[in-house]
């Protein structure tokens, strides 16, 4: 039994290192240069250039350009994963091919030792925008973000009063004018400056906006997280929302904030779509922090088996509360082997096929059990039985491939 269970967890291991790279982007594992820099002729999105400063700062005057830095070191997962993810979308290389020279620069070796210091590097990734003519950095960006946020980023540097610089300054000196604070809190929002994205927002509320404005919901919804006295007032005015904004929408809000939180609070707001998962969850999360692992179990239980429930939101949310990580060596048999259950689940069950996460926190689980099980015992038969729930066997096909007809016989 053990032997079988052991080429199992072979097999996944090999699944997840074909796939290092996402799990790479996950961790502070050494990325090498090769990686980091590409080859025009390879790239499908950013073009960047990989001549030396000086040469850089020239083809970008001949070309009346800004310079776009990306700020990167080889051991940076939000790097790697820009690298990966985002620098390679068609339509941010349309963008940043057409209005800038786009230079990618390792601040720890070369040249970009004394440039990162030149511009106040101290965070990867950094994103500087740099006029060539003088030298100067006139926006600047961090962290990871989509291709959105990066796209409204470039436009950002092309505009000089949406330009960091000058949104930073221009709020210290006192401007609170409404447009320029939606400016300003989406920037602040790009680089995570949660507490000034805070702050500013109060201000544009008590400045006379309402959440229902055509200008602030959007920004409401992407940069207020969590329990505020603005998703109070969502919940307690729900029907009058809803009139103007749509069900759909104030139901999303509402679900999105209430994820996480105390379930006292999330319990005595208004009833919404998605409300009645979030609590159960909560309760599941509360039930493992208080190590009530039979509670959890029950309730896990019942929302894999609920035909109501959409089970690929509930992976979401579950492969990170039953990951076997630190300290794993010290959980009861009961909660550990249900814990490889689950993941084993997961790994068969989640649409994306390609999300080497998944496969490799399968495969750790499963190596953990093997060196956890005493000598001569059986592997829980739940692992060896076939699953009671969704798909019987492991497979990497995605769920869009139909299986192939069967041959007809002559």
């Amino acid at each position: 039994m053990k032997r079988m269970l052991c080429s199992k967890a072979c097999m996944l291991l090999t699944v997840a290192a074909l796939a290092s790279g996402v799990r790479g982007a996950e961790t502070t594992l050494g990325v090498p240069a090769e990686i980091m820099q590409v080859s025009d002729e390879q790239e499908p999105g950013i073009r960047f250039t990989h001549q030396s400063w000086a040469e850089v700062v020239a083809k970008a005057k001949a070309e009346n350009k800004l310079i776009f830095i990306d700020f990167y070191t080889q051991w940076c997962g939000p790097c790697l994963n820009m690298a990966q993810t985002v620098f390679t979308l068609p339509d941010v290389g349309a963008f940043y091919n057409e209005h800038f020279v786009c230079a990618k620069i390792d601040a720890e070796h070369g040249e970009g030792v004394e440039l990162a210091r030149k511009y106040g590097v101290r965070s990867y990734p950094t994103y500087a925008f740099v006029d060539p003519a003088t030298g100067e950095m006139v926006h600047r960006s961090s962290s990871r973000q989509t291709g959105e946020q990066f796209i409204r980023t470039g436009r950002s540097a092309l505009t000089p009063e949406l330009r960091s610089f000058y949104l930073e300054e221009q709020y210290a000196a006192g401007n609170r004018e409404r447009a320029f604070l939606l400016d300003y809190i989406r920037y602040e929002h790009s680089i995570y400056a949660h507490r000034n994205v805070t702050a500013a927002f109060d201000e544009l509320m008590k400045g006379g906006a309402k959440l229902s404005d055509d200008d602030v919901w959007p920004v409401f919804v992407e940069v207020i997280t969590g329990m505020t006295p603005y998703l109070k007032d969502l919940s307690d005015h729900y029907a009058d929302y809803c009139a103007l904004l749509g069900k759909e929408a104030v139901d999303a809000k509402l679900a999105k904030e209430t994820t996480y939180g105390d379930l006292a609070v999330i319990e005595a707001l208004c009833d919404f779509e998605g409300k009645a998962f979030n609590c159960e969850l909560i309760r599941v999360n509360d039930a493992i922090r208080q190590k009530n692992y039979d509670d959890a179990i029950r309730r896990i239980d019942a929302l894999i088996a609920d035909p109501q429930v959409d089970q690929q939101t509930l992976i979401g949310r579950l492969k990170y509360m039953v990951r076997l990580s630190y300290g794993s060596e010290e959980l009861p048999d009961v909660w550990f082997n249900k814990c490889v259950e689950y993941l084993r689940y997961i790994a068969y069950n989640q649409s994306d096929r390609d999300d080497a996460f998944i496969h490799q926190e399968y495969a750790d689980a499963l190596e953990k059990l093997l060196k956890r099980l005493p000598a001569g015992a059986n592997v829980p038969s739940a692992l060896l039985a076939e699953p009671a729930q969704g798909k019987k066997t492991y497979s990497m096909r995605p769920d869009a491939l139909k299986p192939k007809p069967a041959a007809k016989r002559k």
